[in-house]
């Protein structure tokens, strides 16, 4: 006769199921597979718009030639520099809250579409950059491009911060759906976001890294956070 050795029950951490699996509300349509996910981001504006000037610009750096040791620095200061200012942009105004000024209400396009993406945070709608964004970004690039058409660093700049917002909207769209990244660093990623919108939004501002939470000290321990109850309203009135 043999036994079986049992082990002992374990209460299921909570907070770990909301840092791994989508919510129980989560859309069935949302992608769950790798291709699915690239199908449908690449069906959305930003994106494309994105994806086009990269490769308008690349095109043209490869053109214009006079590789130097320039274009290895340019594309690692951006590197650097890029967490934190997806954590300012993540704070400051994308998190902006609407103040009165007199009888004026004072607010943001971005900030009011920010808030539409907390309260649906499944809806692909609200996921990628705004589209009005682009009516003046595109210009002041396109103008950057042509009063430095001389300087060929400069194209391989602009190439390579528009890759990281590709790569930003790519994270962003990964951590809406329901596909669940195989990698340890995406993984990462994707769990910070999801803890951003489900646990506390004042925490793990970071999209597309975790470099600028770690450094400025937004990425605790979920384990040490009580859920905040504005998550989904950032505290914010939702309109009538």
């Amino acid at each position: 006769m043999t036994s079986t050795a049992t082990r002992p029950a374990t209460r299921p951490d909570p907070n770990a199921a909301l840092a791994t699996k989508p919510e129980p509300n989560a859309s069935p349509t949302a992608p769950n597979t790798l291709g699915g996910l690239v199908h449908t981001m690449l069906t959305r504006g930003s994106p494309r718009i994105l994806l086009a000037l990269v490769l308008a610009f690349g095109a043209f750096r490869v053109y214009l030639g006079g590789w130097s040791w320039v274009d290895l620095v340019v594309p690692v200061v951006i590197l650097v520099w890029w967490p934190f200012q997806e954590w300012l942009i993540h704070s400051y105004l994308l998190h902006f809250k609407p103040r009165k000024l007199g009888p004026f209400t004072i607010d943001s396009m971005q900030a009011a579409k920010h808030r539409r993406h907390h309260l649906h945070p499944w809806d692909f709608e609200e996921i990628s950059i705004p589209l009005h964004t682009y009516v003046y970004a595109v210009p002041i690039l396109c103008a950057l491009g042509y009063v430095f058409r001389d300087v060929p660093a400069v194209f391989t700049g602009l190439t390579v911060f528009l890759g990281f917002g590709v790569h930003y909207e790519w994270c962003h769209f990964m951590a809406h759906s329901n596909y669940v990244p195989k990698s340890k660093l995406y993984k990462a990623v994707w769990r910070n976001h999801r803890l951003h919108h489900f646990k506390n939004e004042n925490l793990w501002m970071g999209v597309s890294s975790r470099v600028g939470d770690l450094a400025l000290g937004t990425c605790p321990d979920q384990k040490t956070v009580e859920r905040s109850p504005t998550c989904r309203t950032l505290g914010v009135a939702p309109p009538a």
